[in-house]
């Protein structure tokens, strides 16, 4: 069995949406003055590999809790859009030969590698639109990936974020911030766990591709 980890290591000076907290560890005693290492971690709920829940972009909606764990555990499709130059259309997912039924979409697109080489936050990645996002939830997609902090593309917030309202909306979870970075297209068994915290608008998790 062969396990591709696809998730961003939370280095201190791992990129961050602006604003965010980045991750910090402080060690709170240390061996061999103390009979044991402790450590606090404190970073922003959106840091490195990270689900988004739904009261993200919807008041009222619900926390990381809302979503069954099994949206994040199953077979998933990855995606090989590195030929995509900024924007991911339907048209793009259409030609990628995703078969019907597929309920977890992952997509590596020239972003991957980020969370190993860089330091610094880039407003410019390749993102999903709105086709795209719609295309997803006319084929009954659950959980859509891509490998970069945002789904959505930087400008977003003076459109009104429509990707992630339409996929949030429709209880489709989203996991942003994977590296795929050596990983071919293909179908394998995803594992990726969101930190359960009731009530938060996402949630750091752990992402891992299992070869079948």
């Amino acid at each position: 069995m062969r396990v591709h980890d696809i998730s961003a290591p939370l280095r201190a000076d791992l990129p961050v949406w602006p604003g965010e907290q980045g991750m910090r560890r402080d060690v709170v005693a240390e061996q061999p003055e103390d009979p044991a290492t402790v450590s606090k971690l404190s970073f922003g709920a959106h840091t490195g590999t990270h689900v988004d829940a739904p009261v993200h972009f919807l008041a009222g909606a619900g926390g990381i809790e809302a979503y069954a764990p099994e949206v994040f555990v199953g077979p998933c499709h990855v995606v090989d859009l590195r030929a995509v130059a900024e924007r991911i259309r339907a048209d793009d997912l259409e030609a990628a030969g995703v078969p019907p039924g597929a309920e977890r979409i992952l997509a590596r697109t020239r972003n991957s590698g980020w969370s190993t080489t860089e330091t610094a936050f880039r407003e410019v990645y390749v993102a999903y639109d709105l086709s795209a996002a719609q295309w997803s939830l006319s084929r009954g997609v659950r959980l859509l990936g891509i490998d970069y902090l945002s789904i959505e593309a930087f400008d977003a917030e003076g459109q009104g974020h429509p990707v992630h309202r339409a996929l949030l909306g429709s209880g489709v979870a989203i996991l942003e911030g994977l590296d795929l970075a050596g990983v071919a297209a293909g179908v394998y068994d995803l594992v990726a766990l969101p930190l359960l915290v009731p009530g938060s608008d996402g949630a750091p998790a752990r992402a891992i591709l299992v070869e079948r």
